[in-house]
């Protein structure tokens, strides 16, 4: 079943495997069978539509979201399933919330920890402390962390507390600063009785000592890899957003005439050239380069020159294609990484840009 973008008013579109959303948790159990689930669905769940993913993910133990207005907006839309808001609040009113809420906080600085000591609550909250294991983005320091630790466990304001980390180069499993960050969440963790998370989607399938109690994964609910050098498809993933179009044109290019603004492509033969009704205004990559993949009849054909708002030109020299024909910017029949690859950039940027333009509501 496909969810629909509810925008018409863009050629292009945007819909949402959500049969594919429930394959990818199942796949994610497969690889930590001993943890739980926090669902990571910030960002609009990558571009996805926040709501419509947090239903289909019903099954997970819990969602993970960036800001207090995620975690909002899914108890407004009905969601009892515990929320932990990896920022966190920042002040008495967003704490007073969360409390109202059963909201679970991320605890990462000293001006947070204060806050919820000094001002009175009820009911409690669970709190997630993170700790800086050596990516130095949020998180406290190691040194820190059994003061915060024992302030928090003895805080009437606080029901729980647990204890969790971030890899900054998961996605490189044999990079030896993956298990300097281990073994750092390790020496802070083993004296204390309490239930911990690191493993991102890149640590679940491949450091399987990072898994403990939670694992959170993210960009592999959403059929993309987390790896430059594994297809999706081979980690048994399945794409989740299908991003097409249509033919809009055809013309034929004599050889040594350029395409498009800038002319960044000029063709050393006669080609047969066609224009596809999708640009960076429907969230496409602005800055893919001459030859990124895009499917049409079976067929992956290159991109030439640069990307229009409302188009882009493939090379259909090769290919047997008619005005009208259906067109693949990414999805089933093209995976997402490929395009991210030949971009430059992530599947993430990609997906998060593209479901901007057609789920920006949901």
């Amino acid at each position: 079943m496909k969810q629909q973008s509810s925008k018409h008013w863009r050629r292009a579109s945007v819909s949402i495997n959500v049969n594919a959303l429930s394959h990818n948790l199942l796949k994610v159990r497969e690889y930590a069978p001993g943890s739980q689930v926090m669902a990571v669905i910030k960002a609009n769940a990558y571009g996805h539509g926040m709501l419509a993913v947090a239903k289909q993910l019903n099954d997970a133990d819990m969602f993970a979201v960036a800001m207090p207005e995620e975690a909002y907006a899914l108890r407004e839309s009905g969601c009892t399933k515990p929320v932990i808001v990896l920022h966190g609040f920042r002040d008495v009113d967003e704490l007073e919330q969360f409390s109202k809420l059963d909201l679970s906080s991320v605890i990462h600085q000293q001006a947070q920890l204060e806050l919820l000591l000094e001002n009175s609550i009820s009911p409690a909250i669970d709190v997630w402390l993170k700790v800086d294991t050596g990516m130095h983005r949020l998180g406290i320091s190691m040194d820190a962390v059994d003061n915060f630790f024992g302030q928090l466990r003895n805080s009437s304001n606080v029901a729980n507390v647990f204890l969790m980390s971030h890899f900054a180069n998961a996605d490189d499993p044999y990079n030896d600063l993956n298990n300097n960050q281990l073994n750092n969440f390790l020496k802070v963790t083993n004296d204390i009785d309490v239930d911990c998370s690191m493993a991102n989607s890149a640590a679940i399938m491949r450091l399987p000592k990072s898994h403990f109690e939670a694992v959170r994964p993210g960009i592999m609910l959403y059929g993309s890899s987390p790896f430059h050098n594994l297809p999706a498809a081979e980690l048994g993933l399945k794409a989740v957003m299908q991003f097409e179009s249509f033919l809009l044109d055809t013309k034929e290019v004599k050889a040594g005439e350029s395409i498009g603004y800038g002319s960044t492509y000029t063709s050393d033969s006669d080609i047969t050239v066609g224009l596809v009704a999708a640009g960076y205004g429907d969230g496409y990559p602005r800055h893919a380069g001459n030859g990124t993949p895009v499917w049409i009849n079976n067929t992956c054909c290159d991109l030439l020159g640069r990307v229009s708002m409302d188009s882009l030109c493939i090379d259909l020299t090769a290919v047997d294609a008619c005005i009208g024909d259906r067109v693949v910017l990414w999805g089933d029949e093209l995976c997402v990484d490929k395009v991210a690859a030949a971009s430059d950039t992530i599947a993430y940027e990609l997906l998060c840009n593209a479901g901007a333009a057609y789920f920006a509501d949901q």
